[in-house]
């Protein structure tokens, strides 16, 4: 079909199928609604953290809502015309790819069905309404191309200059009404984005502020449409539209909710720093690293040694090995039974310090009694000690001379960094003094220009050195132990912590739910500071067998 631009001069042809599988036609259309969607929900993903909202249960909300918004907008446009669907219904299914998606049915189905998932996931709904309100202004700026590749939605007659022109137009230049709506919906983002990240002061105000802007354009644009939807009464002789009825209903309703909180202020919840995401980055440029070394003919091993039957050692230990299947390490286990004498776990190192073709060597703490850990750990050879526990690994850590880092204090900075928290000048507090998490950590933040304060146990007011904390570690391993008190406002909170509350539920060493209402960022637990200990063991690994292999 040929569409044209009189005025402008501008000329196109427009087929409404993109291409064909079969018998069966894949419209634009369909294609333009996917792809606004889609970046609708990526950038959701995106902004979830700022909202303090966890992606996993997001995207869980999102796929619900996808679902009842896609129903909903069909439904709607259904029932306003009943009268084609009535004699064949099976039309409702056959003729979904031609068009026929009413968007305020899309709209109240999605956020009907995402806000019941929302609220049984425990998600701010407020906060989950901003973020859709922007995604919808995303998608709705991209899906009204949609109503172009169709040639359908246009307006009245004009004279204006870019009047559009098609066969469907009968035979006249009309408003472009597609394009009003597109433009207005992404000028509309782009305004609500970045209001968003500087001057919203409360959970609800970008969507009140959506309601406005949207309601006030759907009047307007709806007056010039000739396909509209129109209730099924007149007032005072006049047939209104049923968009523009909703649309007044919109304005209305966002005016006064946008009153009514004038004068509201909200903490939004910590930004949520993702260690699944970030560990899966992690792993993945480690997985490329290892695949390029095998081209080259060499090949990572990584030795796991563990000694009785501990459950929690046994489930490090196998997801040890899902990590090196995953990178592409291979993963050899030597599991010894609980009565395993030193004697016999030295050597066992011994053979494995002198096996060539190993090229790291960890072994799972804690040991049996009667096993002396500090020798064990002193008799890996350093250039294998992928655990960095070494004392000779430990002093370059000192000195800021290192090849290999501590799994956990080095996976804590990796966060930091994915999240671009920037650690230079900031006054760190580490709650913890143990060789393996602590004083690490310490030295690394120490080496990132930080201005560090080590507590433990025998710290006093330990409350008024923790509060003046920028950047909070705790790894003291007491459940719940960092209180809301404890935190100054806007401090970036790392919970390296792994206990069970009362309850049996697995938690950190910090009151998560009270804290997270005061940090600006913070690590969950589970899903935080733990995936990344493992993503650096296979970073360390690599490093490892670089290093042996001078590559």
């Amino acid at each position: 079909m040929q569409v044209t631009f009189p005025k402008l001069g501008l000329e196109f042809f427009v087929n409404s199928t993109a291409f064909s599988i079969g018998s069966f036609e894949v419209k634009w259309y369909g294609i333009i609604i996917a792809t606004g969607l889609l970046l609708a929900v990526l950038y959701a993903m995106k902004r979830s953290p700022f909202y303090g909202i966890d992606p996993d249960k997001l995207l869980d909300a999102v796929i619900v809502g996808v679902i009842c918004a896609v129903v909903g907008a069909r439904l709607y446009y259904v029932i306003f015309t009943w009268d084609y669907f009535k004699d064949d219904p099976i039309r409702i299914i056959t003729d979904f790819h031609q068009g026929g998606l009413a968007i305020y049915g899309g709209i109240i189905g999605g956020l009907l069905g995402g806000g019941i998932v929302a609220k049984v996931k425990k998600i701010n709904v407020l906060a989950c309404l901003d973020l859709a309100a922007l995604g919808f202004l995303i998608g709705q700026g991209m899906g009204r191309w949609g109503n172009f590749t169709n040639q359908e939605a246009f307006g009245t007659p004009t004279d204006l200059p870019w009047g559009m022109l098609s066969e469907n137009t009968g035979g006249v230049a009309v408003h472009p009404c597609f394009l009003y709506e597109s433009l207005w919906c992404l000028l509309g983002f782009v305004l609500l984005h970045f209001f968003s990240k500087k001057l919203q002061s409360y959970k609800g105000q970008i969507f009140f502020m959506y309601l406005v802007w949207y309601g006030f354009e759907r009047m307007l644009v709806e007056g010039l449409r000739t396909d509209s939807l129109y209730v099924p009464f007149s007032i005072f002789g006049y047939t209104p539209r049923v968009s523009q009825v909703l649309s007044a209903l919109l304005v209305v309703a966002g005016v006064a909710l946008l009153i009514i909180f004038r004068n509201r202020k909200d903490r939004f919840g910590a930004m949520i720093i993702d260690g699944k995401m970030v560990s899966t980055k992690v792993k993945d440029e480690v997985k490329e690293e290892i695949l390029a070394l095998k081209d080259k003919g060499v090949k990572a091993t990584l030795a796991v040694v563990i000694v009785g039957d501990n459950p929690a050692s046994r489930v490090y230990v196998n997801n040890k090995k899902k990590a090196c299947e995953y990178t592409g390490i291979e993963s050899l286990e030597f599991a010894l039974p609980e009565a395993t004498t030193q004697a016999e776990l030295l050597k066992l190192v011994e053979e494995l310090n002198n096996r060539e073709d190993v090229n790291g060597i960890l072994v799972q703490l804690p040991l049996p009694k009667q096993i002396d850990e500090k020798a064990v750990i002193e008799a890996i050879d350093p250039r294998k000690d992928v655990d960095a526990f070494h004392k000779s690994n430990v002093g370059r850590i000192m000195i800021g001379d290192y090849d290999f880092l501590p799994c956990t204090p080095a996976g804590v900075m990796e966060l930091l960094k994915a999240y671009d928290i920037d650690v230079d000048g900031k006054e760190c507090v580490v709650i913890g003094r143990s060789n393996i998490v602590g004083k690490p950590m310490a030295m690394l933040l120490l080496h990132a220009n930080g201005t560090v304060t080590v507590t433990h146990s025998r710290t006093l007011n330990l409350k008024k050195v923790t509060s003046r904390a920028d950047i909070l570690v705790a790894a003291i391993g007491k459940a719940k132990f960092v209180t809301a008190d404890m935190v100054k406002q806007g401090a970036v909170v790392i919970d390296v912590g792994m206990n069970r509350d009362k309850d049996g539920k697995l938690c950190g060493d910090v009151d998560f739910d009270k804290v997270s209402q005061k940090a600006s960022a913070i690590t969950p637990v589970p899903g935080g500071v733990g995936p990344m200990t493992i993503a650096v063991l296979m970073k360390n690994t690599l490093k490892a067998v670089k290093l042996q292999n001078k590559c």
